[in-house]
């Protein structure tokens, strides 16, 4: 009962029309700015998972498996990941994934996006039910998610989540390929009220439009 139950909890497909409907909708692009320990994205099945509490106070990092488990984590945010997580990961790994889910997937409508025009057809015909307007698109959660069963989990949670991203782990992470600061940070979003109005189409107007070979 108890493996049936958690089973449930591995996904082996992307969101259908009536999940889509139920979470906030981030492009690949996007996904892509969140690509460090500090703030790290992950995409599975066609679903963002904000997984930075979980990454920052792995206790992997700590031990013998330290370089190794830092890599493995960090060479994969900001991307998709599914092949390698589905390969990798218990059914209590999915469990626990399910707790850091902050949306869904979609594409930006840029032919010249390198992120979002990589996705397949069957991904963008899901895309194109989307009525999200522009301006509702990429709206970041205010804070990590934090499960309320991490800290339980993590030997000395509070003390790692306190103490963050080392600069030890940071100036290895560097050497190796993966700088941990950006090269420029990106501005904060304004306040809703000071955006500008949508443009009255919705993000799968466009890509609707753009499928049918017209300007959007």
């Amino acid at each position: 009962m108890v493996g049936s139950t958690l089973s449930s909890y591995k996904k082996r497909s992307g969101p259908c029309e009536k999940e889509r409907a139920q979470w906030k909708k981030f492009t690949a692009c996007e996904c892509s700015k969140h690509d460090t320990l500090r703030d790290g994205w992950v995409i599975i099945f066609d679903r963002v998972y904000d997984i930075t509490v979980f990454a920052v106070t792995h206790p992997g990092f700590d031990n013998a498996g330290q370089v190794s488990t830092a890599l493995a984590i960090t060479r994969n945010l900001g991307k998709d990941c599914t092949a390698e997580f589905e390969y990798t990961h218990s059914l209590t790994a999915w469990k626990q994934l399910s707790d850091f889910q902050i949306g869904v997937l979609t594409c930006c409508g840029d032919p010249n996006c390198p992120e979002c025009s990589s996705l397949t057809e069957a991904q963008l015909t899901m895309m194109r039910g989307d009525d999200n307007a522009e301006d509702e698109v990429n709206l970041a959660p205010q804070k990590h998610p934090l499960p309320e069963w991490l800290p339980s989990e993590v030997v000395n949670f509070w003390q790692r989540y306190k103490q963050g991203l080392t600069d030890q782990l940071a100036r290895y992470l560097e050497a190796a390929g993966y700088p941990q600061t950006r090269p420029e940070a990106a501005a904060p979003a304004p306040p809703p009220e000071e955006r500008e109005p949508a443009k009255g189409r919705s993000l799968g107007w466009r890509l609707r439009r753009l499928a049918a070979g017209g300007r959007t």
